[in-house]
């Protein structure tokens, strides 16, 4: 199963879209993807979790840790859209009163100011993206089918500039 992690700029967040099944196999391609969007200018860094399953603790770990390297980097990390059952999760072991949790998407625009699409000038981030729902905007993985991301070797973390 595959793993697709697209980053680009909405309003005044630097979001990472995560499409597919999170779990340990695929959990060090997801912190690696998170890590490097703290490099970024923006202070915010949002995870979106709509088209991803949270398979197992690993993937909670991986959220915990990119909050704990935010913090000493002065950034704060957002989840946006996790799973149900990872949002309960969340809940039962008070990961959600650390991590600032958005249950949907259309929870985080409007938190977010919902701004539309802006530019970065950072050729490494996608500039005419931006956190959608699949009511919003097509998208190459349907609901949380990790399958119909594509890559079955793992991850495909696709640079802005091919998008």
């Amino acid at each position: 199963m595959g793993l697709l992690l697209t980053s680009h700029r909405r309003g005044r967040c630097l979001v990472v879209s995560v499409c597919g099944n999170v779990g340990a196999g695929t959990a060090g391609l997801l912190h690696t993807a998170l890590r490097a969007a703290l490099d970024s200018d923006l202070l915010l860094i949002a995870a979106n979790l709509a088209e991803a399953v949270l398979a197992d603790a690993v993937a909670l770990e991986v959220l915990t840790a990119i909050h704990r390297c935010a913090v000493v980097t002065s950034k704060v990390f957002l989840v946006v859209a996790p799973d149900p059952q990872a949002r309960e999760k969340m809940r039962v072991t008070g990961l959600d009163r650390s991590l600032l949790v958005f249950p949907t998407v259309a929870d985080f625009n409007a938190w977010n100011g919902d701004p539309g699409i802006q530019s970065t000038g950072d050729p490494r981030t996608k500039s005419d993206g931006g956190v959608s729902s699949p009511a919003d905007k097509p998208s190459r993985c349907t609901g949380r089918d990790a399958a119909a991301c594509g890559s079955p070797a793992g991850a495909s973390i696709v640079p802005p500039s091919m998008m």
